[in-house]
């Protein structure tokens, strides 16, 4: 089906707004499969269907959408929005009010290289199956308070997505995953946001090469199994770099979390590999919440974070085995058999962090015997033990990263 529909799209007309038809939807009604519609300079009212595998794109011309309901709606298989730039939609939350909206029927469409702008949710892909949303770029509305927007990318009970090269600003969450499955989300650029990327309720899905900055929360995962969260860069958010909410089964690898308010936040997080990850200048590197257990944690760097983990639970948690040997830059230890591992376990000290945060220059003592004895006393004496992280075999050097050092 999808092959055929490219062959006809390789011999199709091109018919132009206002030449081939007086309005846009005129024009649409009148396209066969595999043509291409195109918008010329100037505004263009819609809103606008395509119930025609064609290609709508602009050439100096704007979509603009009523003040209810979406701008645009996709309803056939196989359909393109190509270059296409999209302004404004209604104000609606209860209906989702969309610039471009992917429907059910709207199976292996693609919305590529289009620009959308002044909309409650950007572009909203509900219930379809292939769709691409590729090299978009979506802007909310400018100025207005966070609850009476609508996110920038949504998707909802789809399956075999790919969201992949979009830039994202002033919406919600960037882009908000909802009951979706085998999906790419991917080299997405976001900022300026509550969430980055937000995941509910979605499985068997990838993260990848997303760059998220200035949000309140980077990356939030919640409730969610067998994800694969790699090579993402979450920085200068307000809270969480990257968020585990009752997240299992998934690989967590290789991602730069760098000067949030958290580095990381598991809350009921079990079953999952952590690892590979760079955790730095953050105001509490890690936070790990009760429920959070059964986890491979190993090859993680955290380097200069104002408190390296907050650990609240009622007994202590040993990484050991395959699941210890991360970095710690204050680690307070040597490596006598030269085996890239500390000869003593790392245990998390909020003593050491704290003066190190407070007074980086004390970085110089580490290894002096007064930082060694108000460590000892900290770990002996029972009023002031509380549980802990305790990574059996830590690593002396931080471990090689891809991409600059923090």
């Amino acid at each position: 089906m999808i092959a055929l529909l490219l062959v006809q799209a390789a011999l199709g007309a091109t018919l132009i707004v206002g030449q081939d038809g007086p309005t846009v939807q005129a024009t649409l009604d009148a396209a066969a499969p595999g043509d291409r519609v195109v918008l010329p300079t100037g505004d263009w009212p819609g809103p606008a269907v395509i119930r025609t595998a064609l290609t709508l794109g602009s050439e100096g011309g704007v979509l603009v959408g009523g003040d209810t309901g979406d701008a645009l709606r996709i309803q056939a298989a196989g359909a393109v929005v190509d270059g296409l730039q999209v302004r404004h939609s209604g104000r609606d939350l209860a209906t989702s009010d969309s610039c471009i909206r992917l429907g059910p029927q709207a199976t292996g469409a693609v919305v590529r290289r289009s620009t959308v702008t002044d909309c409650l949710f950007g572009i909203y892909v509900d219930q379809a199956a292939q769709a691409r949303i590729e090299d978009n770029q979506v802007q909310g509305i400018v100025g207005e308070n966070p609850s009476r927007k609508g996110n920038g990318v949504h998707l909802f009970d789809g399956t075999g997505l790919v969201v992949r090269g979009n830039t994202i600003t002033d919406a919600r969450d960037g882009v908000y995953v909802s009951a979706t499955e085998d999906s790419l989300i991917a080299d997405n650029v976001a900022s300026h946001l509550r969430y980055g990327i937000h995941y509910m309720y979605s499985y068997d899905n990838t993260i990848r090469g997303n760059r998220i900055s200035a949000c309140t929360g980077g990356i939030a995962l919640m409730e969610s199994k067998r994800l694969v969260v790699e090579d993402n860069e979450s920085t200068d958010n307000v809270k969480q770099g990257i968020l585990f909410r009752d997240v299992q089964y998934s690989r967590i690898a290789g991602n730069r979390v760098l000067r949030n308010g958290e580095g990381l936040f598991f809350f009921s997080a079990l079953d999952d590999e952590i690892v590979d990850n760079v955790i730095a200048g953050n105001q509490i590197g890690a936070r790990i919440w009760a429920g959070t257990e059964r986890n491979i944690v190993r090859g993680n760097s955290f380097i200069g974070n104002a408190q390296q983990v907050y650990y609240v639970a009622s007994a202590d948690q040993r990484w050991e085995g395959e699941s210890g040997g991360n970095y710690w830059s204050d680690y307070l230890g040597w490596d006598q058999d030269g085996d890239g591992h500390g000869d003593r376990p790392y245990q998390v000290d909020s003593l050491v962090s704290g003066l190190l945060y407070q007074t980086p220059a004390a970085v110089l003592l580490l290894n002096s015997p007064t930082l060694e004895i108000l460590s000892h006393l900290q770990r002996q004496l029972p009023a002031l033990r509380v549980p802990t992280i305790i990574d059996l075999s830590p690593l002396i050097s931080a471990p090689p990263h891809p991409g600059p050092r923090p």
